[in-house]
């Protein structure tokens, strides 16, 4: 007979708020009149009430409080002054197990917990709480420890909870695990995403939707990891079609490229970065990558790289989860970050835009002309200001003009993309001198777009008329779709000149918060001023246009700073370059492991030595997917792989030195208003 007990001498609650600004909960344990150890809370629960052989023992919604010394929040970046952005958290089942096995005397007792995870979202600028279930247990099994947590549809606070049958469950994640095992197994939570982490020395397995088992002698297994996913999207096993590869010789430049800037926040991730590009110039050395012969673009001087890769990268899940010390809490700075996570192509995200940009005609990547210092410069936000995508892109506004370059040309470091004809019609575009912004677009699928892409409606000529960032999917389905799909800002695109002058106008006008500028992103606060400017004659049309595009942001500019910025516009407006060439955004363990597959089947057209190093890290009949060809003979030796399954290396800490020596030199200095 199994018995439910409601235990309330220890109940306490713990919402976990999910929003960007995070407030730590308040919890409080009631321990009065005994002091449990959280370790022991089982016991002493069982002892307490006299029950010997209880089956079940559920602590209705308190396993964030009775085991929080081994919930651990996660950030991308943790300084001592602040805490970072907050990306999840993470459960190591592993010390759950080794702690909370003796508490399971008996074949199928069991801990049955839930936490409910609270978040407040915008719907028509309402804040809105809404709360999602995650059910937990510890059951004691003949083969070890199940740890099972699956996570319930959202609901809004107010309403109760309804019965969810098993396949309606958004995400279900099983360990079964023996104490005191060699491999540290854990679930992360990412934004209301789960995923199953398996730490083992230098590798890191994940999975969303796979099984992942260790091999044994004797055929048994004392670690079995299963998760699932209700999107009908599991892997199906294939057989490429291998393609021969091009043996090429690096010939000799044509003409003179241009310089790009990597831009990155003070302390986060800058060793790492540094480290990865030296990577990339040694394999160009060393013959072990070889790309077409450079032909510059003309007047390609007049053109500005610039590349966003030192924020928090909260996005890049993979990244987060590739080694349990990875959580961010170094002062200064974190051990990895997704623009140097090395990808089963053999590249950074990165890189694959670097070639991207010698194939375009912009950055020569020929042995002997990349390098830091020469066609790479850094540029390192001390200021403390200008935070978000659009912050030291406005500061590097002063040091185009002074250099007399034309454009900025912005790219991403988390998307993988090989958008060289776009790329060559956006600056085509911005040579004519009648764009303020040239944006390259692609389409895609609503599902692709929701929640997570900025979508846009397009005019005569590729004007756009309206843009929308990371859409809820009624509003994508009221006349941004187009037979199934949606135009999605890839975020590579070009600014004029004329565009930071009239940004430069209005940044003062923005808010400030106290010493420390309001976020400024392009999307959401830089964009909006432009196509306002550019759409409305009258003042109270454009103010009236700021207020309604720009959120979160309070709008008091002047009539005469808003005319001064746009005569500096010259009439120039936003624009768009469609294209269908290969690109992703792969800011996450799903979309990072899709586009992989593609490149394997042919359907994302890399470089040929990319699609190689591809077929040499994957299993297209399991789907293990891993970083390098020795990492995946190495998981395969060890471990029985089914489905979606994605191997890394452990981060690693980059020795300071490498950071000195580049960065005493060769750093953009920006002084900043």
């Amino acid at each position: 007979m199994i018995q439910r007990v409601d235990f309330r001498g220890i109940y306490t609650q713990q919402r976990v708020n999910t929003s960007n600004n995070i407030k730590k909960s308040n919890v409080q344990i009631n321990t009065n009149p005994i002091n449990y150890d959280h370790s022991k809370l089982t016991g002493a629960y069982q002892g307490l009430m006299g029950i010997k052989t209880a089956k079940t023992v559920s602590f209705g919604r308190s396993l964030s409080s009775a085991f929080k010394e081994l919930r651990n929040s996660v950030y991308t970046c943790k300084h001592d002054d602040k805490s970072g952005e907050y990306v999840g958290w993470h459960i190591p089942v592993t010390n759950l197990i080794d702690n909370l096995s003796s508490d399971l005397p008996d074949m199928y007792d069991a801990i049955k917990t839930n936490i409910v995870v609270n978040k407040r979202v915008d719907e028509d600028d309402n804040n809105v709480e809404k709360l999602t279930d995650a059910r937990t247990q510890l059951k004691k099994l003949p083969n070890g420890i199940l740890y099972e947590m699956d996570v319930r549809p959202e609901r809004n606070a107010d309403k109760p909870p309804v019965k969810v049958e098993k396949e309606q469950l958004p995400q279900i994640i099983k360990i079964i695990q023996q104490p005191k095992s060699d491999e540290l197994a854990y679930v992360m939570d990412t934004k209301g995403k789960l995923m199953a982490v398996l730490e083992d020395n230098k590798d890191v397995l994940m999975t969303n939707q796979g099984e992942i088992s260790k091999i044994t002698n004797d055929n048994s297994s004392d670690l079995t990891i299963r998760a699932t996913k209700n999107d009908k999207k599991e892997f199906v096993e294939f057989s490429p079609d291998p393609q021969p590869v091009k043996d090429k010789k690096w010939q000799p430049s044509i003409g003179e490229g241009t310089e790009i800037v990597i831009g990155m926040e003070d302390g986060r991730f800058v060793g790492e970065i540094i480290d990865s590009i030296l990577t990339f110039i040694d394999k160009i050395q060393n013959n072990e990558i070889v790309l077409d012969q450079f032909h510059a673009k003309k007047d390609a001087n007049k053109t500005q790289l610039a590349m966003l890769a030192g924020g928090f990268g909260s996005r890049a899940e993979y990244t987060n989860a590739s080694s349990s010390g990875i959580f961010h809490n170094i002062t200064g700075g974190a051990q990895s970050t997704k623009g140097v996570f090395r990808t089963p192509t053999g590249l950074t995200p990165m890189e694959t835009t670097f070639i991207t940009l010698h194939n375009a005609g912009l950055l020569d990547c020929s042995p002997g002309k990349i390098g830091i210092g020469k066609n790479i410069k850094l540029y390192l936000n001390k200021s403390g200001i200008n935070k978000g995508n659009g912050g030291f892109t406005v500061d590097l506004y002063n040091k185009m003009d002074r250099e007399g370059r034309d454009s900025l040309c912005i790219f991403p470091n988390d998307s993988m993309s090989r958008m060289t004809k776009a790329t060559i019609k956006m600056n085509e575009l911005m040579d004519t001198g009648k764009a303020a912004i040239a944006m390259i677009a692609k389409e895609v699928t609503p599902d692709a777009a929701e929640k997570k892409l900025g979508i846009m409606k397009l005019g005569e000529d590729n004007e756009i008329l309206e843009f929308l960032e990371k859409p809820e999917m009624d509003k994508i389905m009221n006349g941004f779709e187009n037979n199934g799909k949606c135009l999605a800002n890839t975020f590579q695109f070009a600014v004029s000149k004329e565009a930071f002058k009239a940004l430069s106008i209005i940044e003062q006008y923005l808010p400030k918060d106290g010493e420390t500028k309001e976020t400024r992103d392009w999307s959401k606060v830089y964009v909006p001023i432009l196509m306002g400017l550019s759409k409305f004659d009258n003042y109270d049309d454009i103010i009236n246009y700021f207020k309604a595009n720009i959120k979160k942001m309070e709008i008091n500019i002047p009539e005469n700073a808003i005319f001064e910025a746009k005569e500096a516009l010259h009439g120039q407006k936003v624009y768009a370059v469609t294209t269908d060439e290969a690109w992703a955004d792969c800011g996450n363990l799903d979309d990072l492991y899709y586009t992989i597959m593609q490149i394997a089947s042919n359907d994302f057209k890399l470089e040929d030595f990319e699609r190689k190093h591809v077929l040499d890290c994957i299993n297209t009949q399991t789907g293990l997917i891993a970083s390098t060809p020795e990492q995946k003979a190495k998981i395969e030796k060890k471990y029985n792989i089914k489905g979606k399954v994605m191997a890394v290396p452990q981060a690693q800490v980059v020795d300071p030195y490498i950071i000195n020596k580049y960065t005493n030199k060769n750093l953009i200095t920006v002084n900043t208003k």
